[in-house]
């Protein structure tokens, strides 16, 4: 379904809006974006997301035919995994509702005591390897990888080329750009390009898609920045540094290696910090580990405590759905593009 007849009402009412809401001094406005004109908006966005994972599908589905013609019957893992895998793996969040810039750097009071900001868990000299085998698209137990090596190899030179292989080879010389797709690769990227128009099918996302520095601007409000120093000021008092915000962000991590004497901060002396280690630092694990623990706790309920964690989502969302309101036209464009490229890409599976 088009969202141009949706967006008439929206852009109509919403274009004055906007207009008001981005001229706020210091990031901020009295006035609340209308959730009734943002949700046509977000819709359009989890609409547009779900198409881009069925545009996925549809091009995997006409690779797995194009290999399946050249005789092989078992499949590469990334072409039959599921095709919305790539927004968990992307680290994809909608547009309004997505965690705000710093949050992630600050844990609740149940994630501090279960890892404090995360250093301990990494030097722990008991900690298990991390089971990654299924890392980077590989799981030794999918059918494709219990393949003969053979098997595979043939597979790869059918699904891609043999000049292009060479060239991303370990030791490979693509003497600059790297040479076109071959193979299935290289037939099905001229048909979805022919159909669709656009190079391989793919659109661009619109820039408020992404945490600009203009998004980080109109986050930063003085209602944020007041919040921020109460935390600040809170975590000061229960004995460590006033922490600064940068970009977004704010450093625990790099504090919280302080404590351990096994830690990259005492055998590497080319990095300054804005702070001291805590006072007795550092210790060996078994000490410095509850310590950590006791750090990031008193770092998540200061940020309850001073709302701060409350506040960085309710102005994050403001300036999203300011965002949104905005930059409308091009997501209903990105949205009607998706939509088309959709459709002529889904018509090559009946030819």
């Amino acid at each position: 379904m088009s969202f141009s007849t949706r967006r008439v009402g929206v852009l109509a009412a919403g274009a004055l809006t906007a207009g008001v809401l981005l001229t706020g001094c210091g990031g901020e406005s009295d006035d609340a974006v209308d959730p009734g004109e943002i949700a046509p908006i977000t819709e359009a966005v989890d609409d547009a997301i779900q198409m881009e994972s069925q545009l996925r599908g549809v091009i995997s589905r006409l690779m797995i035919d194009c290999l399946t013609d050249a005789g092989f019957d078992v499949h590469a893992p990334d072409l039959t995994g599921d095709p919305d895998a790539w927004m968990a793996e992307e680290g994809f969040e909608p547009l309004v509702g997505s965690d705000p810039p710093g949050s992630r750097d600050i844990p609740t009071v149940a994630e501090a005591e279960e890892r404090g900001v995360y250093v301990g868990l990494t030097l722990d000299p008991d900690r298990e390897p991390d089971d990654d085998d299924g890392a980077w698209g590989y799981d030794p137990n999918d059918p494709f990888f219990a393949m003969p090596l053979e098997y595979q190899e043939e597979y790869q030179l059918a699904r891609y080329g043999e000049e292009y292989l060479e060239a991303i080879a370990p030791g490979g010389d693509p003497g600059g750009e790297l040479p076109v797709e071959g193979g299935c690769s290289g037939e099905v990227n001229v048909a979805v390009t022919e159909a669709t128009g656009l190079e391989n099918g793919k659109i661009e996302w619109p820039e408020v898609m992404g945490h600009s520095d203009a998004h980080l601007a109109e986050f930063e409000s003085e209602t944020l920045l007041s919040a921020r120093n109460a935390w600040s000021s809170c975590v000061e008092d229960r004995g460590h540094p006033y922490f600064e915000f940068s970009r977004g962000s704010v450093d625990l991590w790099n504090y919280g290696q302080m404590f351990y004497k096994d830690s990259s901060y005492y055998s590497d002396s080319s990095e300054s910090y804005p702070f001291d280690p805590p006072t007795g630092a550092p210790w060996e694990f078994d000490e410095a580990y509850p310590k950590e623990i006791a750090f990031a706790v008193d770092v998540a309920e200061c940020a309850d405590d001073s709302g701060l964690r409350e506040t960085m989502t309710t102005e994050w969302n403001r300036t999203m759905s300011q965002a949104a309101m905005a930059h409308q036209e091009a997501i209903f464009a990105w949205h009607d593009s998706l939509e088309e490229a959709l459709e002529a890409v889904q018509s090559l599976l009946t030819e």
